[in-house]
This record gives structure tokens, sequence and C-alpha cells, in this order.
């Protein structure tokens, strides 16, 4: 199944090195954000609505993520509030990214710290990401597994145009989404 994986992911999504919203940087991760990473993703707030990871996360368990692009298996990249200054970028804040899930389907994936929930930078990376996603590889379906007890992540999917395939996700408790495009107006 050679096809289930993408080669040069980071590269591809990330031409310029990162990304840049309205209000924030994405970049791919790099070795020195496994410690911030760990400390992120183990908070139990956090924890409780990233299904994507195991519990607990630990420095193996970042350096595995880090390196999906050489194993050609995805791409994850840092969340940072936009600097003032141009060019600069503030604190590691969160996570979005993909994951390789077979031939045909890549798995968008995010999180926050959760001293920065409820100021939509996790729908702006999400929205960031997904048209990163729908850009570079427009022949892939995009999907993403999310607990219907994380409300938020849920509605925030669905704003993003994810609606439930009717399969559950691979991992406990998860449901399936997968985007559904807007119809092109003509």
């Amino acid at each position: 199944m050679g096809a289930s994986k993408i080669a040069n992911c980071s590269t591809l999504l990330f031409p310029a090195g990162l990304a840049r919203t309205r209000r924030l940087t994405l970049t791919p991760l790099q070795a020195a954000d496994a410690f911030q990473l760990v400390v992120l993703t183990n908070d139990p707030l956090v924890a409780a609505g990233v299904s994507l990871l195991r519990q607990p996360f630990t420095l193996a368990d970042a350096h595995e993520l880090i390196a999906l692009p050489s194993a050609q298996k995805g791409c994850f990249a840092s969340i940072r509030v936009a600097g003032s200054r141009h060019g600069d970028s503030g604190p590691f804040i969160g996570c979005v990214g993909a994951v390789v899930r077979d031939r045909t389907d890549v798995e968008l994936g995010f999180w926050l710290g959760v001293p920065h929930h409820g100021r939509h930078y996790g729908e702006e990376a999400a929205q960031a990401m997904l048209e990163l996603l729908r850009q570079t590889f427009p022949e892939r379906r995009i999907v993403a597994e999310c607990p219907r007890e994380n409300s938020a992540s849920w509605r925030l999917l669905q704003r993003l145009g994810f609606c439930p395939s009717g399969a559950s996700g691979s991992r406990k408790g998860a449901q399936l989404l997968a985007f559904k495009a807007p119809e092109a107006v003509s």
C-alpha cells in the first residue's frame, strides 16, 4: 500500500516553510517543539478531547508526531499567535495537521492549550489546514474523527463543512466525519 503515504508532505503543504492566517502562524513541527507539545497535549482538558493521540502523551510520542513527514505519513504544525512585528510569532498554543489514513483519506487533527480556548484560534488554524489540504491533495478525501461528547470540536468541524459519514471512527468513542465541499455556484 505505497499509495497510503505522501512523500514531501511538509514541503507540499508549507512551500514557504510556514503558513499565516489573520492572527496565527503555522509552522511544521520541529524537534525543538517536542517538550512544549508534551506539556500542551498532556493537559487533562486537552487530552480528553484529542482522540488522535495516545495518553499519556510522551516525549517519544512527540518525536513520532514530529517525524510524520519523514515517515511519509502526514504533517503537523505548531500554532502560534502572530506577533505585532513582522515575522514575530508568539508562544506555542496548539497543533494542527493531517495524518495519512489510507490510499484515499487524510485525517485533519487539531488541538489548543486550554488558556487559548474560546478565541476561535482552533477554527482559524483548522480552516487554514483544511484549505492547504484541499489545494495540495485535491484527490484525497479529508476526514476527521471526533467523539460527539467533544461538542466544541464537533460544532467547529460542522462549521468547516464536515458531516457525519455514518461510520464509527477507528478510535474508541469517535465518529468519522467527512468534509463536503460547498457546491459551486454557477
